[in-house]
């Protein structure tokens, strides 16, 4: 062997004195995992997945709850107001002497007796209260069906002219969202009796 290939054999040795000698410090470094501790690490990582997955699920069928709720609801408050109308058509068919009042201008000054005046009266709170009734769960009902319930208001508004006065002497009873609805003089007659009350 000549010079060359000794000491490129010497060089070998020593490369692979000092690969062996890192490989030793890398394994006496490197920290040992203990089984249980990654099993725990494991554990905890997939509970936390299994959380926000478990989480995501419950928040759409809570989701799907309300929208169901909601639903149920609205078809609840619509079968309510359809079902007080239906008892005041049944009241105007039952007193056919009250429904001229209340469907073609009919002035009060026109009744025969006092207690017609004193019965259309009456009729007139109990209609005022329903359209209120309507106006206030109106934005509760589908989309669909609120200009009916609406166009319900103003017309039955526009037929009475003893509603018409019992809603302009009263307007303090009635609630805001009755109130616009009506045809514009009257809401602004309405706003403005509204704003003389001391206290409103």
């Amino acid at each position: 062997m000549d010079n060359n290939s000794s000491e490129h054999v010497g060089y070998r040795l020593r490369d692979q004195t000092y690969i062996t000698a890192f490989k030793r410090i890398l394994a006496e470094v490197k920290p040992k995992m203990d089984p249980t501790v990654l099993a725990a690490a494991a554990g905890v990582i997939g509970a936390v997945i299994g959380a926000v997955l478990g989480g995501v699920f419950a928040l759409k069928a809570t989701k799907r709850q309300v929208e169901v709720m909601l639903l149920q609801s609205r078809g609840d408050v619509n079968e309510r107001l359809y079902s007080q109308s239906l008892e005041i058509m049944r009241f105007f068919a039952e007193n056919p002497e009250v429904r001229p009042y209340f469907y073609d201008n009919k002035d009060l000054s026109k009744a025969p007796s006092e207690l017609e005046k004193l019965r259309v009266l009456s009729t007139a709170e109990m209609v005022a209260g329903f359209m209120e009734l309507v106006a206030l769960q109106i934005e509760d009902q589908p989309a669909q069906i609120q200009p009916r319930w609406k166009a319900y208001i103003v017309d039955a508004y526009n037929s009475s002219v003893v509603l018409r006065e019992h809603l302009s002497t009263c307007t303090a009873w009635y609630a805001y969202d009755l109130l616009h609805i009506l045809p514009m003089e009257s809401a602004e007659v309405s706003a403005s009796r509204i704003s003389d009350k001391p206290n409103a």
